[in-house]
């Protein structure tokens, strides 16, 4: 269970959010992975706190269902949400094309300079982490340029929730091409004033990273 360097928790109100925040950054993040095993007094060693605070952020992340016990006591990061993704994408794909709608009169040349630079980001990465962060910034450009907050806070929670299946379709190669279009066609189109088109675009990425996601992740076929 390799993990990555830490916060100080002088940052935190206390050890316990400490280590929430901590285990949950890396469960959507996939530093921890789905069915991984872990163990209190590890992470508790890692991060120099206590059991007692890392017993009680994983029962937080249980909650959230990030985390699942088995009949054996043991806990595991939780598998990835396969049945809810078709929910989610469907439920993202009109609230995106809406934001790319409400944003489009709305942009300047910043923002499009921005997501410019963000989209030449993504041609130069393979990394899934580093994609799937590109991918949030970059929507997030014309999200918060809708001028509609109560949309911005749906479209994240959404986001959310969808970061760990993003993040394993970004580690498949063959997306990154097919996803880079998708993102060039967005921009285009809200560079060119055009909301019809880039309400088309947003919504057509949603959907087609939900077909991908059917694609990459469905599970094996079980053996007779």
């Amino acid at each position: 269970m390799p993990l990555p360097l830490v916060k100080s928790a002088r940052r935190y109100t206390s050890a316990q959010q400490f280590a929430y925040e901590e285990l949950r950054s890396w469960i959507l993040n996939a530093v921890l992975q789905p069915h991984e095993v872990v163990r209190d007094v590890e992470i508790a060693q890692f991060l120099g706190v206590s059991r007692t605070p890392v017993r009680e952020a994983l029962i937080r992340l249980g909650q959230e269902g990030l985390i699942e016990a088995s009949a054996s006591r043991m806990t595991r990061v939780a598998g990835l949400p396969l049945d809810r993704a078709p929910h989610l994408f469907q439920a993202g794909a009109p609230l995106d094309a809406l934001a790319a709608e409400l944003a489009t009169p709305l942009m300047t040349e910043a923002d499009l300079n921005l997501m410019q630079g963000l989209l030449d980001s993504m041609a130069r990465t393979v990394a899934p982490d580093r994609l799937s962060a590109l991918d949030e910034e970059f929507h997030r450009v014309y999200y918060r340029r809708a001028g509609n907050p109560v949309l911005v806070e749906l479209l994240e929670s959404l986001d959310e929730q969808l970061r760990r299946i993003e993040r394993h379709i970004w580690g498949y190669v063959p997306v990154h091409e097919e996803a880079y279009e998708e993102h060039r066609v967005l921009l285009a189109a809200l560079r060119a004033g055009d909301a019809g088109a880039a309400a088309e675009a947003a919504r057509a990425n949603w959907l087609r990273s939900l077909r991908r996601g059917e694609e990459l992740l469905k599970p094996a076929p079980q053996e007779a």
